[in-house]
């Protein structure tokens, strides 16, 4: 015996902001400190090529974070206008002996998230069972 269940969900895209942000920033410093090569340091400087690569690389990192975040915005702004809608199937199988639970029980545990075991709860559950069986 088994009971069905069907939902309908809407899919929705979505950017990595964090990732966009550290590449922009890792860019950035490469860049700045790229920069820093192009202009010679004149004869008798207060400072030296080390101070303006360290610098270089903040105001590049800085700009580079600012690039991502502005980039991770309009790409998050294009993504949320393509949504979709899907229809997701619940298939609970019961065996001899055991009762069929009822439709929302079974609904409002695929809510919770608690029908979704993973393996290791299951080995937790029963240390008899064999490794990779369920």
């Amino acid at each position: 015996m088994s009971s069905e269940i069907q939902q309908t969900v809407e899919l929705q895209r979505s950017v990595r902001i964090g990732r966009l942000l550290i590449v922009g920033a890792i860019a950035g410093a490469i860049v700045g400190a790229l920069l820093t090569t192009l202009f010679p340091v004149p004869e008798g400087a207060l400072y030296t090529m080390g101070q303006i690569a360290g610098f270089m690389l903040l105001i590049g990192g800085v700009a580079g974070l600012a690039i991502g975040g502005v980039l991770a915005l309009t790409l998050s702004a294009i993504a949320k206008r393509n949504r979709g809608t899907a229809v997701i199937e619940h298939f609970t199988v019961v065996g001899e002996g055991i009762e069929a639970p009822d439709e929302l029980d079974v609904a409002a545990a695929v809510a919770d998230g608690a029908v979704n075991e993973s393996a290791e709860d299951n080995e937790q559950a029963d240390p008899q069972a064999e490794p990779g069986r369920n």
